[in-house]
């Protein structure tokens, strides 16, 4: 259990280490919408729309990634205070308790949303906008999967004592 539980995580930084290229698309894109719209007084609405394509792509395909380095913004004061073997019984009750029926009802509700979306072919609002607006819907239940999955990945690790999560608080 605990080699594929290590497989999961192995997949999802694939998949986060593929999807953090999307930043570097995405920084290019916005100075070049920048420019356009200020330099030279164009606009394009498929660049703008595109524009939150790629970060919905990047937000939604990222969490799971920065959920396997522990990168997630804590808010607990206390946490860092916490011995390892405290803070692995608080990230358990807390993936238990609030991450895995979070994203299990993102994933229930959010295949729903996709399909509805795809059903009548939606696109952007926008005249002239991307179509397809049903694939960046479609993220949000696959990034519910990708998290639900780590979210046991990271359980199963933390029991097996493979996986002590960092002494350092991030993001304070």
């Amino acid at each position: 259990m605990n080699s594929f539980a290590s497989r999961i995580e192995n997949i999802v930084t694939a998949i986060g280490k593929v999807v953090s290229w999307s930043i570097a698309v995405l920084l290019v894109a916005i100075v070049f919408q920048v420019l356009m719209r200020y330099a030279l007084g164009l606009t394009n609405t498929m660049l703008e729309d595109s524009l939150w394509y790629l970060f919905a792509i990047t937000l939604t395909l990222g969490l799971s990634y920065t959920m396997t380095h522990d990168g997630h913004v804590r808010v607990d004061f206390l946490y860092q205070h916490y011995s390892p073997k405290t803070k692995s019984i608080v990230d358990v009750l807390g993936i238990a308790l609030f991450v895995i029926p979070l994203y299990a009802f993102l994933l229930w509700h959010g295949w729903d949303y996709t399909k509805n979306s795809m059903s009548i072919n939606e696109s952007s609002p926008n005249p002239s906008g991307m179509p397809w607006l049903w694939v960046v819907k479609g993220l949000l239940p696959l990034s519910s999967l990708l998290l639900l999955i780590e979210s046991v990945a990271r359980i199963v690790l933390i029991f097996n004592n493979r996986r002590t999560l960092s002494t350092e608080v991030h993001g304070s």
